[in-house]
């Protein structure tokens, strides 16, 4: 008895403490697990066209005419979708992106530039208080222990919910919902059947989070699997050395775009989008630098369905591709940890999932708030 309730205090005060910050990650957590449906959404009248696709314009055309027509954008990466009546995305540093119609050549800019930016301050937000310069660090370190401190919640609090004697009369106001209750009895109620349903993934999404947040929870993932860990904790991670090949002869000439989407097409048929870095100045200068490519396949979460491919310049021979199969284990066990926690694991049904356990961590928020008010202040 005298543990049980030592642990309901340690849960209560550290709910006090920590309260506010679960429940800005959840709030924040819910809208930018949805932000590729939300940008696309706003988007949704530049993504496609109504042309005939009977007739495709060069690519060299097409984005020479985009920069002529956008001369403020450095365009350094052009994505074809499989669908033909989809219009082309050109990315600066992927940012953008500036739709191209393959037919006519006409460009539309993006309509989510302020949906971005307001998504971006959420993200911020949500992984670091949205502080910057010598501050971020710190709201990083105090989001990442709020997170620590919200997986002992969890514990606890499953620990409290078990029912002294068990039998279905002390179980049932634990697991099922009851209309027409008020006050303490109404908020007790959510607090424990809310907490039990969503406990899973709540555990899931804040134990995750851990991994992000630390470089120590970075590194273990990779630890647990006997490999070093990557210094870069994004996308860098993925990175592959670059892939070498023989310089061709000086009077050997750099292939079209087109040739490198149908090397593209014809060895991945099951693509649904390619897309192609257009090469610096001074890569084109060079003789033995690789053309970065890659193709987009159907998959639910984004770094399995992306696979990055090296071609040839010069012949479009693929030099080098890179599954999410052929990373090593403890790199996919770090990939699977990131999208686990935006939710992007499993889809669209993931995304649900994901956001209504954040929703039942508000409600958890508010009740013990409530409860905990309830106590201290009973008149």
């Amino acid at each position: 008895m005298k543990f049980r309730r030592i642990i309901f205090w340690l849960h209560l005060i550290a709910g006090i403490f920590t309260g506010v910050l679960v429940a800005i990650m959840s709030f924040t957590g819910i809208a930018i697990a949805f932000e590729e449906e939300i940008l696309q959404w706003v988007d949704r009248d530049l993504i496609g066209h109504e042309s005939d696709v009977s007739e495709v314009l060069e690519l060299e055309s097409l984005i020479q005419t985009a920069k002529e027509a956008h001369p403020e954008l450095a365009i350094d990466l052009i994505q074809i979708p499989s669908d033909p009546h989809a219009n082309y995305q050109a990315f600066v540093r992927w940012e953008g992106p500036l739709y191209i119609n393959p037919h006519t050549g006409e460009t539309f800019e993006t309509k989510s530039h302020t949906a971005h930016e307001i998504l971006h301050t959420l993200e911020a937000l949500h992984r670091w208080l949205a502080f910057s310069g010598d501050w971020l660090q710190g709201g990083r370190v105090v989001m990442g222990t709020a997170n620590i401190i919200f997986v002992f919640l969890c514990v606890s609090g499953l620990y409290l919910w078990f029912p002294r004697k068990w039998n279905w009369r002390q179980i049932k106001p634990r697991l099922l919902w009851k209309r027409r209750l008020k006050g303490k009895a109404r908020d007790y109620r959510w607090h424990n059947v809310i907490g039990f349903w969503s406990l899973p993934v709540l555990v899931l999404l804040a134990v995750t989070a851990i991994a992000i947040s630390f470089r120590w929870g970075h590194d273990l993932v990779f630890q647990l699997y006997g490999e070093t860990p990557p210094e870069a904790r994004n996308f860098g991670m993925m990175a592959v050395e670059p892939a070498s090949f023989p310089a061709p002869d000086t009077s050997a000439d750099r292939l079209p775009l087109e040739a490198y989407v149908n090397t593209l097409a014809d060895a991945y048929p099951n693509w649904e989008a390619l897309g192609i870095h257009l090469p610096s100045e001074e890569a084109l200068e060079s003789r033995d630098v690789s053309l970065k490519t890659f193709v987009i396949f159907p998959d639910s979460m984004p770094s399995r369905a992306y696979m990055p491919v090296e071609l040839d310049p010069f012949t479009g021979n693929i030099l080098q591709a890179t599954h999410f199969n052929d990373r090593s284990a403890g790199l996919r066990a770090r990939i699977w940890v990131r999208f686990l926690h935006t939710g992007e694991a499993f889809g669209l049904i993931s995304k649900v999932i994901a956001s209504i356990a954040c929703f039942g961590a508000l409600l958890l928020v508010y009740t013990g708030f409530s409860l905990s008010w309830r106590r201290f202040f009973k008149n």
